[in-house]
């Protein structure tokens, strides 16, 4: 009879415990869900920021580089048809510069790298990480 009775003292308690503990999990997978979200939606401002600031910065870029063509051509004191070769050709080294400065922007390699990403997928598979100076 106290066997059982122990048993069933000991029962209660451990259910106890285990109900404690769960509701200190379920608190504390909450503290850490809000702290994910709280992350993402700062990294998301973060973002827009960045965004809005380099669209400024592209638009006085091409503003400065369209003033600079009307005054250079203003002042070239050559004919409108090697003026308009002139620009034709300063258009064809823009665009070959713009599309070699934006395929390395957009690379998945360097994304990776400059994220952090690459080391965290390493540790998560247990692979060796690369020295950084190599």
């Amino acid at each position: 009879m106290f066997k059982n009775l122990f048993k069933g003292i000991l029962s209660a308690i451990a259910i106890k415990l285990l109900e404690n503990y769960r509701h200190l999990s379920i608190q504390m997978l909450k503290i850490e869900v809000t702290k994910s979200y709280l992350h993402g939606v700062r990294t998301a401002r973060l973002s827009a920021i960045g965004l809005i600031c380099m669209g400024l910065v592209i638009a006085l870029i091409c503003l400065g580089v369209l003033l600079f063509h009307v005054g250079l051509f203003i002042l070239l004191p050559w004919t409108v048809k090697s003026k308009a070769l002139f620009g034709m050709f300063l258009g064809l080294v823009y665009m070959v510069t713009g599309g070699m400065v934006l395929r390395s922007a957009m690379d998945e390699k360097t994304w990776m790298e400059k994220s952090g990403a690459t080391e965290m997928l390493a540790e998560a598979i247990g692979k060796p990480q690369k020295p950084a100076d190599q």
